[in-house]
């Protein structure tokens, strides 16, 4: 279904709802729980796009069509790490994107991440695991999120043919804690690539051999890109569900899939947190710049 829908027809059906004073386009489903919460749904409507390209087509349809009360949030992926011709700084249209790489790991700078934590796991526990890593939940984290995302860089980058998501909606997930030790809450950087080439194969799409994805991986991790542009949300989900679990021991139903995390994370991403990160910057200067005060909830 959401294959069939085009940037044209977002587009119609924006132009046509006049019930709002203006418009805001998000990526998907997931945006939509994120960012509601934060406007004020009487005056603006959210519509999720199904993607980022579809996202900045509709955009691009509705400037043509002369309709100027919209902006559209996306997340950033790796479109600020070194290297990427792509980057604009001085990009002139309304689409603005997250702090990091995308709404997850921008809810983990705010604090998200250790207010979900002081509720969902018992503090000793998470004392004695921070004590074991030498440093915070987030920092380590963050650490082997970055490994992860180093990866996936690689693989953008160079064409590898790896694939990190399911081959339908409610298939299996890469499987993290066959390459994270349970003992020293480290990768195994062999071990990730050869599960993630196991994983990769049978998919219409030619996979390089795992000394090579081990080379251009080597090469990605040496240029020291900033952690939050190249950790994945869905990573940082993901990862934050194994050191619950191996580290931190708990029985947390929060932290069986990581589907639950990122909706942990959204409900602890409240409106102070948000006027924090410099997405909100830019979208109240949006707001300003187009006389709309009543742009945000209460």
């Amino acid at each position: 279904m959401e294959q069939h829908i085009s940037p044209d027809r977002i587009a119609n059906s924006i132009m046509m709802d006049r019930r709002f004073r203006g418009h805001v386009l998000v990526e998907g489903a997931k945006d939509l729980k994120v960012y509601s919460k934060f406007f004020n749904r009487e005056q603006v409507k959210l519509t999720q796009t199904f993607g980022k390209y579809r996202l900045r087509q509709a955009f691009s349809i509705l400037t043509e069509r002369n309709y100027m009360k919209k902006f559209a949030i996306r997340d950033a992926d790796f479109l600020r790490v070194s290297g990427n011709i792509k980057f604009e700084e001085n990009y002139q249209d309304d689409i603005y994107v997250t702090d990091g790489h995308d709404s997850e790991v921008m809810m983990v700078t705010v604090s998200s991440l250790e207010d979900m934590l002081s509720v969902a796991l018992d503090i000793d526990a998470l004392e004695r695991l921070e004590e074991k890593l030498g440093q915070s939940f987030r920092s380590w984290l963050i650490t082997l999120a970055y490994q992860v995302g180093c990866l996936r860089l690689a693989n953008k980058r160079n064409n590898l043919g790896l694939s990190f998501k399911p081959k339908t909606q409610d298939g299996n997930r890469i499987k993290f804690k066959k390459f994270i030790s349970d003992e020293t809450l480290t990768i195994d950087l062999d071990k990730m690539i050869n599960i993630i080439w196991e994983y990769s194969k049978n998919r219409d799409v030619e996979v390089a051999d795992r000394r090579t994805i081990k080379d251009k991986y080597e090469e990605i991790y040496r240029d020291d890109n900033p952690n939050l542009e190249v950790v994945n949300g869905h990573d940082i989900a993901e990862i934050i569900c194994f050191l619950a679990i191996a580290g931190a021991k708990t029985k947390n139903e929060i932290f069986k899939h990581p589907d639950r995390v990122e909706e942990a994370l959204a409900l602890s991403f409240d409106r102070d947190k948000f006027r924090r990160t410099q997405l909100f910057g830019k979208i109240d200067s949006w707001k300003n710049r187009n006389d709309f005060a009543s742009l945000f909830s209460e």
